[in-house]
């Protein structure tokens, strides 16, 4: 061995006390013999879980109580009864084991957990990954630490802990069904498909351990990179090269909260955002989650169960307008808008100003925007529904839109949206120095 498991012991960063799971099998009982061994400095706990799946169950458990009487650890059971499942038994007994592991880790003060899994297990895993799939799947295995959880014997083969064991004359339970292929997917990888790659190259399972780990660091280099892009991307998508798109999509879902998306689906939302001709669109992804393309800006947001869709448009010709004759230092309401002209800016900070022309006499009009009013141009005139698709206002934000009229009704700014304001043919050429000013307040409903 290139490093021996006494070095790796003797090495390691440890508490006081730990706790470590042992199944009474070849792996976790090297384990407790060299921490024993090797870590006389360290308070040592065994757990064992008995899932009540094979009929040797109650004796692996009594294997492991005498083996942690014998070296006077304290021992710790829990009896979880899977006999009956049919679907799923792996993840339920992942997930009783773990929260086993959290409570006694709670109880006795231990500072990590040890495992035992060893290098023929991280081939396994990887190789597990792979052929699941998935965006956010890993495919890198298992790290030896992961918040206080420890994997020590990683770059051991299991050979080197049965030669370990052998040396000391160890004695171990062994579990009969991790031979049967049929058991489960994993006993297939670790009796069929693991055997075959080594015949074709007795290193495989190395070689896949380095290319693992290879992904592993070229990953954390293109998160780091796509971190850097969030902003741009953000913002205007298209400043951003198209190769990081998908890291960037990838990001963000994860941001969200997302994790169950599908290779399909991040090629969907880029497919929607290369499209040109189609300036604004939805894609549905999983677990109530959306992806929403609004020209060059993109996001992905949680779907709210209780929120009803807004069917609010533009008003069409013939329909009543809102219209509000602004006088000077008065509040207004129009829908969620509260605004009013005062002689002088505002000094809060979050409210929005708009400077008004001097040379203008008269009261002033905000006038709800139809789809059809004719917005006066520098040369000729255009819709109000060609404005906000031109100036690239969202979709939902549209209705929100109106129109400053002068006392001649002359339209002298449009409000897009309540996003920003576009100054008509008819505004002052000059900039106004502002002795008056209309502002506003977003009333939220």
């Amino acid at each position: 061995m290139f490093e021996t498991i006494q070095e790796t012991i003797e090495n390691l960063a440890l508490p006081k006390r730990v706790l470590v799971a042992c199944s009474g099998g070849l792996d976790s009982t090297v384990l407790v013999d060299a921490l024993c061994r090797y870590r006389s400095d360290v308070l040592v706990s065994i757990a064992h879980v008995d899932y009540c799946l094979r009929e040797e169950s109650r004796g692996d458990a009594d294997f492991v109580q005498n083996f942690a009487e014998e070296r006077g650890l304290p021992f710790y059971k829990k009896v979880a009864d899977l006999s009956q499942e049919k679907q799923g038994v792996e993840e339920k007994a992942r997930l009783i084991r773990f929260d086993f592991f959290e409570g006694l880790l709670k109880e006795i003060g231990a500072g990590v957990v040890i495992l035992a899994q060893h290098q023929d297990d991280q081939a396994e895993t990887i190789l597990m990954q792979i052929v699941r799939g998935g965006v956010f799947q890993r495919k890198f295995g298992m790290n030896q630490q992961s918040g206080h959880y420890l994997r020590p014997f990683l770059n051991f083969k299991k050979a080197d802990l049965a030669e370990y064991a052998k040396e000391h004359q160890l004695t171990w339970r062994e579990d009969v069904t991790n031979q049967d292929p049929d058991y489960t997917k994993r006993n297939q990888i670790r009796n069929i498909v693991l055997p075959a790659l080594n015949e074709v190259n007795e290193r495989a399972q190395e070689h896949i351990i380095q290319l693992a780990e290879q992904l592993s660091r070229e990953e954390l280099l293109i998160e780091g990179q796509a971190k850097r892009y969030l902003e741009p991307f953000y913002k205007n998508y298209n400043d951003v090269p198209r190769l990081w798109w998908f890291p960037c999509l990838k990001l963000i879902a994860t941001r969200a909260g997302l994790y169950n998306l599908k290779e399909r689906q991040i090629q969907d939302v880029v497919d929607l955002m290369r499209q040109s001709s189609k300036p604004n669109g939805r894609i549905t992804l999983s677990d109530g989650y959306y992806f929403e393309k609004s020209y060059q800006t993109v996001d992905i947001f949680r779907a709210n169960p209780n929120e009803e869709k807004s069917s609010k448009k533009l008003p069409k010709d013939g329909q009543k307008s809102d219209i509000l004759v602004l006088e000077l230092d008065q509040w207004y309401f129009l829908t969620d808008l509260r605004v009013r002209v005062q002689s002088n800016r505002p000094s809060e900070s979050d409210m929005g100003c708009l400077p008004l022309p001097d040379n203008l006499e008269g009261r002033f009009e905000l006038v709800s925007a139809k789809s059809k009013d004719r917005i006066p141009l520098s040369s000729g005139h255009k819709t109000v529904r060609r404005l906000l698709i031109d100036e690239k206002i969202p979709v939902e934000d549209r209705s929100k839109t109106y129109l400053l009229l002068d006392q001649e009704k002359n339209v002298l700014a449009v409000f897009l949206g309540q996003k920003r304001w576009y100054f008509t043919r008819n505004w002052p050429k000059d900039r106004p120095s502002g002795k008056q000013c209309l502002v506003w307040r977003i009333e939220e409903n």
